[in-house]
Parts: structure tokens; C-alpha cells; sequence
């Protein structure tokens, strides 16, 4: 049992820009439905390195990302829900995993079960992204049969999302470029895989179809030239589902294919995980969204819907920093990274 008050290292940004830096972090309270966990392993998350360079989210200085962990109580703020010892995961609204303990609101954590640490703690933002946009927004159990289009498939979000797809029973088409992203693609049994290195997604997508497009694309990408090869695949009558309101298409400088998508006559559907913590309409129904956590363990025991993950990065501050500009250039953005924050 950890005592308080506690000091502890921490892997922090002292300001938006500035590299990774090792800080101290202490602790010397703990409010009732809080929980002190000692962490063992955090995922980075694409905005992870986006918020290391602006910090949108208005993080107090230094600040502490990574949303994502798993690891054990090391403390209670009062008796009830958990023991000290157990095992858990969840997701942090405030950061903080890349660091060796995180104060978090008891409702955030999961018991890991038979989870192995490093997979649980790649839950969280990725598959609730996935999950929110492709079982509560547009239900996937609806399109039973359909064929979709999953843009990124072998990225954090898509790699959740094309397992949900196929155990919804949906044929799925995913794009990758590199060797590491389509061989991704094979392990999850992805039904057509394009490499666009040399092939032309959309001619390829509409070879597949005969000319009809898909009954539904997903593109969780925030990217340009990947709106502008999704939008170009999805049939008439078909549901296209976005990552990026308006508002953060703008924040991003990215082009808005609303209109696109409505001259192919298809239906736009916005999906956002994040709405649930800042939106007042959807605030009330956060609880819903983070009971797909519960889910992802029935699903994990299942086989159905599992994380893959394809690098470990050391408890430092260069090894983390490296690992935010290889997401910045996209060499590493294949299935899952994480951070083991404690040797084990």
C-alpha cells in the first residue's frame, strides 16, 4: 500500500512543444470516489503527440498525457467498488499514465480479468472511438451482410473497428500501405486488403463492387486524401461515417466532404467519442459509452474483438519523445503502442 503524500516520476510536457521530459509528481490527497494507480503499462493514443504540441485540452503544466492504463490500487480515497491489489484498467479524462501512479474517479477503472496488462491498457480511447461511432452512433448489428470500407484499418481506432465489422457480420475492405500495416490486416482476417502503395483504393474498391460502391465506409483518419478516396466509394443509399465534426475539421484544416458525400446520395454520419465528456447533451449518457469497457472484456474472452499490440516503449523520456515524432510522421501508427510504465 502506497502512503501519502507520495512523490513519484513522471514522463511530462512542460509546455505545448517542448519535448518529454522526466518530472516528479506528488500526491497527498485523495477524494472519496478517487482510487491512486500504480501504473503498468499506458497506451499512446494519435493525440497524444498532437497535444505534446498544442494543448487543447488546457492541461495544468507540466502536464502528464496518456489516457489509457492499466496497473493495480495502490489506494483508496474511501472503502467500496474496490480492493487494493486489484487489477484494473480504464481511461483517465485527465492524462496522466505516463507516469508511475494516476489519481482516478473510481468510475473510470475496470477489472482487467483474464486481459493480459499490456492489452488492457490499450482500451480507452481507441476502441470507446470505435466502439461509440460503430455500436451506439451507427449501429453495425443493423448491416448485417453489408460490405464496408474502413479507412485506416490498421491504426488504433480502425484495428477495433474492422474486428467489430466482422463480428457484426459485415465483408470488410480495409487500405494499408506498409508491410507491418497489411500484414496487420491478414492477422485480423480482413476480407479484402488494398495496398495503396500500388494499387488506387477507389478503383480497386469499385472493381470489388462492380461499379456500386460500399454499403458503408468508416474513416476515422483525420486525413485529406483519405476523405477524398472514401467519399468517392460509398454507393447511393449507402452510410458514411466520420471521425471530425465541423468544427474540428476547421481546428485541423481539413476539408469538409459533406456535400460530397450527398452527391453520391448517401447519408453523413458524424461520429465523436469525445462529445460525451463536453457536450451537455451527451454528457448525461457518458455512463453508456464507458460500459463498453465492460463489454471488451466479454468480447476479449471471446476472441472476437482483441487489441494488438505492436511496440513496447520504455519508461524515459527520449524513448516516449521518439515515439510521439514516429506518430507524427506515421511510421508507427500500426495496431496498438504502449508505454510499460512498470517492470513486471
Amino acid at each position: 500500500m502506497s502512503e501519502l503524500p507520495l512523490t513519484f516520476d513522471t514522463l511530462a510536457i512542460e509546455q505545448p512543444g517542448a519535448p518529454v521530459r522526466l518530472k516528479q509528481k506528488a500526491i497527498t490527497a485523495l477524494e472519496p470516489d478517487e482510487a491512486l494507480v500504480r501504473v503498468h503499462f499506458a497506451s499512446i493514443n494519435k493525440m497524444d503527440p498532437m497535444l505534446a504540441l498544442r494543448n487543447v485540452f488546457q492541461l495544468p503544466s507540466p502536464y502528464v498525457l496518456g489516457f489509457d492504463f492499466s496497473g493495480e490500487i495502490a489506494r483508496l480515497g474511501s472503502e467500496g467498488g474496490f480492493q487494493i491489489g486489484d487489477q484494473v484498467f480504464g481511461s483517465n479524462l485527465a492524462g496522466g499514465g505516463f507516469g508511475e501512479y494516476l489519481v482516478v474517479k473510481k468510475s473510470r477503472l475496470i477489472p482487467r480479468g483474464v486481459i493480459p496488462s499490456a492489452e488492457a491498457s490499450t482500451y480507452g480511447v481507441a476502441f470507446m472511438t470505435a466502439y461509440e461511432s460503430l455500436v451506439l452512433t451507427a449501429p453495425l448489428a443493423e448491416h448485417k451482410g453489408k460490405t464496408i470500407y474502413i479507412a485506416g484499418a490498421a491504426g488504433g481506432v480502425g484495428h477495433f473497428a474492422a474486428q467489430l465489422a466482422k463480428m457484426f457480420g459485415l465483408k470488410v475492405i480495409g487500405s494499408a500501405g506498409k508491410a507491418a500495416s497489411l500484414d496487420l490486416l491478414k492477422r485480423l482476417r480482413v476480407d479484402h486488403i488494398i495496398d495503396y502503395s500500388r494499387q488506387e483504393v477507389s478503383a480497386e474498391i469499385m472493381k470489388l463492387t462492380q461499379g456500386k460502391g460500399v454499403d458503408l465506409v468508416y474513416d476515422s483518419t483525420y486525413n485529406d486524401a483519405s476523405y477524398d478516396e472514401s467519399t468517392a466509394v460509398i454507393a447511393s443509399g449507402g452510410l458514411y461515417i466520420r471521425l471530425g465534426t465541423p468544427e474540428q475539421l476547421t481546428a485541423y484544416g481539413l476539408a469538409d466532404k459533406t456535400a460530397a458525400v450527398k452527391a453520391r446520395g448517401a447519408e453523413l454520419v458524424i461520429a465523436d467519442a469525445g462529445r460525451y465528456s463536453r457536450d451537455p447533451v451527451y454528457q448525461p449518457q457518458a455512463p453508456k459509452l464507458f460500459e463498453g469497457l465492460h463489454q471488451a472484456v466479454t468480447w476479449y474472452k471471446e476472441g472476437t474483438v482483441r487489441p494488438v499490440v505492436t511496440q513496447t516503449v520504455s519508461f524515459n523520456a527520449a524513448s516516449l519523445q521518439t515515439a510521439f515524432d514516429e506518430f507524427v510522421k506515421g511510421t508507427n501508427n500500426v495496431g496498438k503502442v504502449v508505454v510499460q510504465v512498470k517492470a513486471l
